[in-house]
């Protein structure tokens, strides 16, 4: 059986307006996934339309690559 990797992740507070979390209740409802995961999702959706691909989020940050710091 293969071991699951820790998905390395960060609790952060972000205000959204109502129309926002309604669709995402919506969509995570629809979609069977937690509100969170749902919004990585779309945040690594545009992000790669955007042509900035982000890494996986099991592997660690690389020594040169960028680390979120609370401010």
């Amino acid at each position: 059986m293969a071991t699951r990797q820790k998905r390395l992740a960060r609790s952060v507070g972000v205000t959204l307006e109502i129309p926002v979390l309604d669709y995402l209740r919506r969509l995570a409802e629809k979609e069977d996934r937690d509100r969170s995961r749902c919004i990585n999702l779309i945040v690594r959706e545009h992000a790669e339309r955007n042509g900035h691909p982000l890494p996986s989020a099991t592997q660690p940050p690389s020594a040169e690559g960028e680390v979120y710091q609370e401010r």
